[in-house]
């Protein structure tokens, strides 16, 4: 059995008040990563696709998912440890300041 673990790809910035955790969708770039991630992992065997509950994770998913036809399952437990924080700096954008 082989396990793939891959990152999501890149969100948007958010910035919400206090106790409104920041769940933030792809940017356009993201999105384009996801499709790019379905087509090279084409001629790969999946038995399944597992995804963070997270806004991000679950469309960065979302096209392998369905490339495949098969449903993605949410697994709670992959959820980043951050995942209350209302804001969500990208790491990208970290690492570029």
């Amino acid at each position: 059995m082989e396990l793939l673990l891959i990152r999501h790809a890149l969100p948007v910035r958010v910035e919400n008040p206090p106790g409104r955790p920041a769940d933030p969708p792809l940017s356009a770039t993201g999105r384009r990563q996801a499709a790019s991630l379905a087509r090279w992992l084409a001629s790969e065997r999946l038995d399944a696709v597992y995804t963070s509950p997270m806004c991000r994770a679950r469309e960065t998913a979302e096209p392998l998912a369905r490339s495949r036809d098969i449903e993605s399952v949410l697994e709670p437990g992959v959820v980043e440890l951050d995942h209350r924080s209302h804001v969500y700096v990208p790491l990208e954008e970290l690492k570029a300041a």
